[in-house]
């Protein structure tokens, strides 16, 4: 079987520029994205009560499993390196050196607040975005791993249905049931940026540093060609100019501090849980 080379995985909390920064490495002409791959990662562990995934979670089948799916993909889209961008996959660094040794681990961190900003607005999306999204997944996705969606799905749209708030859009760090529900949108939120970002770097810094890369969001709009130049060297790339050239055209820097359109009160609410982590990270209040 062919091998998978140096993959790429482009980790972070949903909403802190892991699309943008995949797609920008995908300017590689070598390099092919293969799509949110959740469903791939939690074959044979389908009914875990959350994202997280050890080594002891990987078997010789899944190992397998795993290996042919992206070896599919490598083939079909004529490609010899593949990035992976999968928000939950923040929870899962030890599984997914099990499987690859060499990966190419990037974790992308932004500010708490803005990501807590986004991600709130998420556990009460429309019905059309809610159809729209399991549409596109179930295009993506092989209809002999349909049954993975369907259960979840099923959950959700009953509860747009209802009118109720969802008790988790997205990623599911360890204790995600405890609270989800049974705070606001924000408080979930902020927990959810805590809890992950807290197990994705206590599992990435035990990483050699030919293995795991750290970058900031703003660093990376604010000074994308340096920043991007700083990851393509990382990963290997022999060519970054195609790299360099769509970081610099399409970096936004207005989106930084969007954080600042949240109301005051809501600021105030999720301080408490958030400032801490943000501290430990380099972040000021």
């Amino acid at each position: 079987m062919m091998q998978i080379e140096k993959p790429i995985f482009v980790l972070g909390v949903p909403h802190s520029g892991t699309s943008w920064l995949g797609k920008a490495i995908t300017q590689d002409p070598e390099i092919v994205h293969i799509p949110e791959t959740n469903y791939i990662w939690m074959w044979g562990n389908f009914k875990k009560a959350d994202d997280t995934l050890g080594e002891e979670a990987l078997t010789p089948k899944i190992k397998k499993h795993i290996e042919q799916q992206f070896v599919e993909h490598l083939k079909k889209h004529n490609g010899k390196r593949i990035c992976d961008k999968t928000p939950r996959n923040c929870l899962r660094i030890p599984f997914i050196r099990a499987v690859f040794p060499d990966a190419k681990i990037i974790l992308i961190t932004r500010d708490g607040r803005s990501v807590m900003s986004s991600m709130s607005k998420s556990t009460t999306p429309s019905k059309q975005v809610i159809l729209g999204t399991i549409r596109s997944r179930l295009k993506r996705v092989p209809i002999r791993d349909w049954r993975f969606y369907f259960s979840r799905a099923s959950q959700i749209v009953k509860k747009r249905a209802m009118g109720q708030p969802l008790d988790s859009w997205g990623i599911r760090p360890p204790g995600w049931k405890e609270w989800a529900g049974k705070y606001s949108p924000h408080m979930v939120a902020a927990k959810q940026w805590v809890e992950t970002i807290k197990i994705a770097t206590h599992e990435g810094r035990k990483l050699p540093p030919e293995n795991y890369l750290e970058v900031y969001y703003e660093n990376l709009v604010n000074s994308p060609q340096e920043e991007m130049g700083r990851i393509a060297n990382f990963v290997d790339i022999k060519n970054p100019h195609p790299i360099l050239e769509y970081a610099v055209k399409t970096t936004d820097p207005s989106r930084i501090d969007k954080w600042k359109d949240l109301d005051i009160d809501v600021l105030n609410e999720v301080r408490k849980v958030i400032e801490p982590t943000m501290a430990e990270l380099g972040y000021r209040w």
